[in-house]
C-alpha cells in the first residue's frame, strides 16, 4: 500500500515538473531544448577525439544536452548583462568540466583539457614580418 502511494506521489511530482518545464520554455519564445543534431554532433566530435566507449558516449550525450540547454538559457536570460552572462557561463563551464571528470579516464580528461585550451588560445602569427626580431 505504501509503495502504491509513493508511486502516485512520484508520478504527480514528475507531471508537475514537466508542466513547469513547458511553462519555462513558453516564456522564452523561439528557444527550446537544443536540437538533437547539435547534441549528437558535439558528442560524436568528443567521441572521435577522446576515443569514448559506448557507456561514456551515452553519459556525455546527456551532459552535453544539459550544457547546451543551459548555455542557450543563460544567453537569453542575461543577453543585456555581459558581466553576469560571462560569470554564469564560466560557472556552467566549471560544472561541465566536473561532470566530464566523472565520466572520462585521466588520459581522456587530459586530452579534453588540451582541446579546450587549444580552442581558447588565440592563433599565433605565422609570419615573422609582424615586428619580431626574426
Amino acid at each position: 500500500m505504501k509503495a502504491l502511494v509513493l508511486t502516485c506521489l512520484l508520478a504527480a511530482f514528475g507531471t508537475a515538473a514537466h508542466a513547469q518545464m513547458k511553462d519555462r520554455y513558453a516564456e522564452r519564445p523561439g528557444i527550446a531544448e537544443p536540437s538533437t543534431a547539435q547534441v549528437e554532433e558535439l558528442t560524436r566530435s568528443m567521441s572521435q577525439q577522446l576515443q569514448l566507449n559506448e557507456a561514456q558516449f551515452i553519459q556525455l550525450r546527456a551532459v552535453n544536452k544539459i550544457k547546451l540547454a543551459r548555455t542557450e538559457e543563460i544567453q537569453w536570460q542575461y543577453h543585456d548583462d555581459l558581466m553576469e552572462r560571462t560569470a554564469k557561463l564560466a560557472e556552467l563551464e566549471s560544472q561541465y568540466e566536473t561532470e566530464c571528470s566523472r565520466i572520462l579516464t585521466p588520459s581522456q580528461l587530459s586530452l579534453f583539457h588540451n582541446e579546450q585550451h587549444r580552442d581558447v588560445m588565440p592563433a599565433q602569427p605565422t609570419n615573422s614580418t609582424d615586428g619580431g626580431l626574426g
